[in-house]
Order: C-alpha cells, then structure tokens, then sequence
C-alpha cells in the first residue's frame, strides 16, 4: 500500500518534467516515480506465473525483474548518457546478487531450519553467472594492457560478448525449458493453486497492467535523464 501511494509522483513528475522545472525536482520525483511502477512490473510478473506454471514463470521473472533498469538504460543510452547505463546495470548486477540473494537466505533461514534447493537449476545459474563475470572482466583486462589506447577495439570486443551472452542465454532457456526439462522439476508448482481465486489477476489484465506500467516507465525515464543531462 506504501509502494502503491507513490504513484502520486508520476502524474507530479510528468507535470515538472513537461513544463521544465528545475532538474532536481524531476529527478527526485521521477525516481519516486519509477519505484511503484517498477513494484506494478514485477507484481504483475508474479501473477502471470501463477498461470503459466514455475518453468515459464521463472523465465517470466528473470526476464521482466530487471526490465525497469533495462528501459532506463536504454533511455540513458540513446541520449548518450553511458554513464548513468553503467550506474544502473552496475546497480542492478549488486543489487541482485547482494541484496536480492542475500535477504531471500536471511528471511529463509529465519522461518525455516533447512533451506532446499535444486542442484541442478544452481549448477546451472551458477555457470551462467560465472560465464557473465568472465565476460565483463574480459573488456576491462584488455583496456589495462593496452593502456586504453584502442578504443575501438574494447567496444568491438564488448559487441561480440554481448552476442555470446544473448546466444548462451537463448541456449540455457533452450535447456531449462525444451530438451532437459525433466531435470527442472516443478517443485511447488501446486502452492499456487490455493491462492484464493480472487487474489490471482487474470493473464489479461496482468499483461495489460505489465505493460503500462514499462510504458510509464519509459515516459517518465525520459525526464530522468534529461534531468541527470542538465545537472
């Protein structure tokens, strides 16, 4: 209910952002903005899960979790602020793996004396994370040894490790879904079911809620970085 009394701030922050107050106050208000909006994006994911079965609903979640920083940075890039991209991939990255994890085993292990896990999605999401990190790392060793004096070559590097990345993505939902699925089994696929039916939204309207929310999102981004660009 906090979360949700925040979305006063979007119509707050449109109004500053269009009529070119000062760029602090659309900073703050748009990122005030941005945080019920982004909880709207990820509840909605939560409850489209609800209908499409934990192997489909984890892929809904690793794909749509993050989707607010995504389409901030998007928004960042296109207006040629590669700073503020760094900032939020790198915040995004810390705070997943630091935060999100840390407190899902914190709260865990607080209600439950034994916390279990699937062996083989965390081999498999380990060597996932494992090959991303190699991957980040790979550009910035390259640019120490050279003195950053190939610039060129640093971003063409990036290119075709972002290529890599996407393709090994694709290959591990080809695996986790498709042709290993067996090995994924649905454990608690039935906790969903005695969710009272009137607490559930219908895929109609969690998509339709999923979606305006990224597009609120976008609209107010654009008034985040122009905020970010003039101070």
């Amino acid at each position: 209910n906090i979360l949700r009394a925040l979305l006063v701030f979007v119509p707050i922050a449109a109004y500053l952002g269009l009529t070119n107050r000062s760029a602090t106050w659309v900073f703050v208000c748009s990122c005030l903005a941005i945080l019920p909006l982004a909880g709207l994006m990820g509840e909605a994911t939560e409850h489209i899960t609800h209908h499409t079965g934990p192997g489909v609903g984890g892929l809904m979640n690793a794909s749509f979790g993050n989707a607010a920083e995504l389409i901030i940075a998007f928004i960042a890039l296109r207006a040629g602020e590669v700073e503020i991209v760094k900032a939020s991939l790198t915040g995004s990255i810390i705070g997943n793996l630091l935060m999100v994890l840390g407190l899902s085993m914190l709260l865990g292990g607080w209600k439950h004396k034994e916390l279990r896990f699937s062996r083989i999605a965390a081999e498999s999401g380990s060597s996932m994370m494992v090959l991303a990190v190699v991957a980040l790392v790979i550009p910035a060793i390259y640019a120490l040894v050279t003195h950053h004096r190939h610039p060129g070559h640093i971003e063409a590097i990036s290119v075709d490790i972002s290529w890599v990345l996407l393709l090994t993505y694709a290959a591990s939902l080809v695996f986790s879904l498709k042709s290993h699925k067996h090995l994924f089994p649905g454990e608690g696929a039935g906790d969903h079911d005695d969710a009272p039916a009137g607490s559930v939204w219908s895929v109609g309207k969690s998509i339709m809620v999923l979606l305006l929310a990224a597009g609120f999102v976008g609209w107010i981004s654009e008034f985040l970085v122009h905020a970010v660009g003039e101070t």
